[in-house]
């Protein structure tokens, strides 16, 4: 048995990686649009270097929010299991519904569910994204942190309001 907490951590997250470089896109607009106005109270906060670099990293930003998206999108194509896998994480059903609905037993649900696990955590591996390099590359995403963390805490049982999420991953 091998520990499936990234790969749970970024299926979990994926529901809300749209929404989130939205508002990305929103506050990179609302700092570029604001960024002409300068006065001595904002002026190392709204000088051209300080936005330019906020703009930057706020883009970074985004860019590895949408690669996390594409990397998620491109294991689940070939994953066994991945209608469980979506159900379970991404549409957040609970697991008496995902087995009732696939006509499966509580145990055979939750075998399914842990291969399915397993299958899409060998395949983030095999596309070269290991526990090691996810954990590095995903460092700065507080809230896909927290969301990594109640895994490890909690095991399967992730208690993390939507509200959180959002509050950090605009942090």
């Amino acid at each position: 048995m091998t520990n499936n907490t990234w790969a749970k951590t970024i299926l979990t997250a994926y529901r809300h990686l749209e929404r989130i470089s939205d508002a990305i896109d929103r506050i990179v607009d609302t700092k570029a649009s604001n960024s002409f106005y300068m006065c001595g109270n904002n002026f190392s906060e709204n000088n051209v270097l300080a936005v330019c670099e906020s703009l930057i990293k706020l883009g970074e930003r985004k860019k590895t929010l949408i690669n996390l998206k594409l990397l998620c999108e491109e294991a689940l194509k070939v994953c066994y299991g991945r209608e469980l896998l979506i159900e379970k994480y991404i549409d957040g059903d609970k697991g008496e519904g995902i087995a009732l609905r696939h006509n499966l037993t509580e145990r055979t649900y939750f075998r399914r569910l842990s291969s399915a696990e397993e299958s899409f955590s060998s395949i983030l591996n095999m596309l070269g994204y290991s526990d090691q390099r996810l954990a590095k590359n995903l460092a700065n995403e507080k809230w896909i942190c927290e969301i990594y963390k109640g895994f490890c805490l909690k095991g399967q049982k992730l208690e993390i309001s939507e509200s959180r999420i959002n509050r950090l991953a605009v942090s």
